[in-house]
């Protein structure tokens, strides 16, 4: 379809947000305007606390009433009628919010009921919208399952929250916000929690989807491949100001401003991984110089051995005539990891990455098998009795949010476990802690505000500096890089690399970006159905794949 056929369907005509925190006013969205068109696909690109996702809770009126105020204008098309939506009022924000806008969110399992079963959150849409007969709609949920690559439907449908992947999730959240085929969906990094492969199908998904129903979506990512791969044109917010804004390919491969070229050059690449990543302001500025990353002093003591680790879990009944039955999560895998060392493990969501890591940090205890923690055996007890191995094995988890006490500062949560495992002196602990949050990209004024006063990528720099700040031997990173934007992942990863070095660190790192993992590790073990099916040094899996399923992963990444 033409350009000059596509109908407009939303316009934000500078927009300005701010919100009230203990008394001050600060104004986050200073001054965006944009339109959006039937069929189109529009990128907001930016770093984490640019503005870009309160710019689009405004599209759907879901900024709080109290603490926060709006000036400009969001006209959004509905039946021929132009419609404000920051002045809309009860019900009819109910009548558009998640029938003709919807959203996908950032976090899947913040955004699910706990205590209700999956495929009857993806029903409640239909029903509270009024959308088919009762007697079609469990057929449709299932339709739309599948249309999210989704596998195992009936046990999909029937399954709680907690008892899938963080992957599986997310599907989970944009079968939801597609079941009722709205004029507009917007996307808040919808494919962070998946594996490039899925993240491929699920970009596949939703553009022919977009296509398919002359919808609109407003697509919002800090991976500027996945952006590239997906939407027509981009707009690039800093500081609540759009700098950026025009046709893709054209503004990827020729940007106009420094800042646009500087995340493109703060993603890692598969073709270099020995140099240390550059950051947005080292390359605006014009300080950054190539440097060698830091040298490990890879010792051949075995800090950490896996020996026939095996975990299955029983899943309920997908029917009424079904039984429960048992899967292997991990199935039989053997490994060892030196001090000093970056191994990191690659899989399709739910291939086992997760259980594996929460095996090795004590918090699942695994059927069969043995773990040993320096040549010594361990398991569930041992790490409740002793302090020191506790401390010693740390863990980065996926979730940001759900990692945090809600009602916790989140300088407070940092302490906290400085305090109980003695780190440093009581007058030495406030300035330990804001070292740390200065090593992970956040200021002094973020030790005060609550969680949910800070942007995911922001929450996730929490939860490294909580982990690094009991000096522990064991880092496990679930994921923990995936909500960040750009230029603090090249920040992240460079903290990492360096403490590695420095600090004789082992470094267990989980993700489904190959890129990644290619930057900081040494070895990569690729996991698939709970088994391992390829491992070796970085360099020769990530440059001379022998397993088919390795091969599609790569295939699979944005930008190659």
């Amino acid at each position: 379809m033409k350009e000059t056929d596509l109908t407009k369907i939303l316009e934000v005509e500078h927009l300005q947000i701010s919100f009230e925190h203990n008394g001050v006013w600060s104004e986050v969205v200073r001054d965006i305007s944009f339109e959006l068109k039937k069929g189109q696909s529009l990128g907001v690109v930016g770093e984490s606390g640019s503005g870009k996702t309160v710019a689009s809770l405004s599209i759907l009126n879901l900024l709080p009433s109290s603490g926060s105020k709006s000036s400009g204008r969001i006209s959004v098309q509905i039946d021929g009628q132009s419609i404000d939506m920051l002045e809309l009022e009860d019900p009819m924000i109910y009548e558009i919010r998640g029938k003709r806008i919807s959203m996908v969110f950032q976090e899947p399992s913040s955004r699910l009921n706990p205590v209700r079963k999956c495929g009857d959150q993806v029903k409640e849409v239909l029903e509270v919208h009024n959308i088919g007969l009762p007697s079609e709609r469990r057929d449709m949920v299932r339709s739309y399952l599948k249309k999210v690559a989704l596998e195992d439907i009936d046990r999909i449908y029937n399954a709680y929250p907690y008892e899938l992947s963080g992957g599986q999730l997310q599907r989970i959240n944009i079968a939801i916000a597609l079941i009722t085929k709205p004029d507009i969906i917007i996307c808040d990094e919808p494919t962070t929690g998946l594996d490039v492969t899925t993240q491929a199908e699920i970009l596949a998904l939703l553009d022919t989807i977009v296509k398919a129903e002359n919808m609109a979506m407003l697509f919002i990512s800090h991976d500027l491949d996945v952006v590239a791969s997906i939407c027509d044109s981009i707009v690039v917010v800093k500081d609540g100001i759009i700098i950026e804004y025009g046709h893709l390919p054209a503004v990827f491969h020729r940007p106009k401003e420094a800042y646009t070229r500087a995340l493109l050059a703060c993603k890692p690449r598969l073709d270099e991984n020995q140099y240390a990543l550059p950051t947005i302001s080292a390359v605006i500025d014009g300080s950054y110089k190539r440097q060698l990353r830091n040298k490990k002093s890879i010792i051949s003591d075995r800090i950490l051995e896996v020996r026939d680790l095996t975990v299955s879990f029983w899943v309920g009944r997908s029917g009424f005539l079904s039984k429960d039955r048992k899967i292997n999560a991990i199935d039989g895998i053997s490994f060892s990891v030196n001090r000093g060392s970056a191994l990191g493990i690659v899989g399709a969501s739910g291939s086992g990455k997760s259980t594996l890591a929460h095996c090795i940090a004590g918090l699942i205890r695994p059927d069969a098998g043995t773990l040993e923690w320096a040549n010594r055996p361990y398991d569930q007890e041992k790490l409740k009795r002793d302090t020191s191995l506790r401390r010693s094995i740390q863990m980065i988890f996926q979730d940001p949010y759900s990692s945090l006490d809600p009602i916790m500062t989140v300088g407070k949560a940092v302490e906290e476990p400085i305090r109980y495992h003695h780190i440093v002196p009581g007058e030495e602990r406030l300035k330990y802690v804001e070292d740390l949050f200065e090593k992970v990209g956040l200021s002094r004024s973020h030790m005060n505000r609550m969680p949910h006063e800070l942007s995911g990528g922001q929450r996730q720099r929490v939860c490294i500096a909580r982990a690094l700040g009991v000096r522990p031997e064991l880092l496990i990173c679930d994921e923990s890089v995936t909500a960040l934007d750009v230029s603090v992942q090249a920040q992240i990863l460079n903290l990492l690399d360096q403490l590695s070095a420095e600090l004789e660190l082992t470094v267990i790192f989980i993700s489904h970006d190959l890129s990644v993992v290619y930057q900081i590790c040494d070895e990569v073990i690729v996991l698939q159905s709970g088994q391992i099916v390829e491992r070796g040094s970085i360099d020769q899996v990530i440059g001379h794949p022998q397993d088919p399923y390795t091969r599609q992963l790569i295939r699979s990444i944005p930008g190659l």
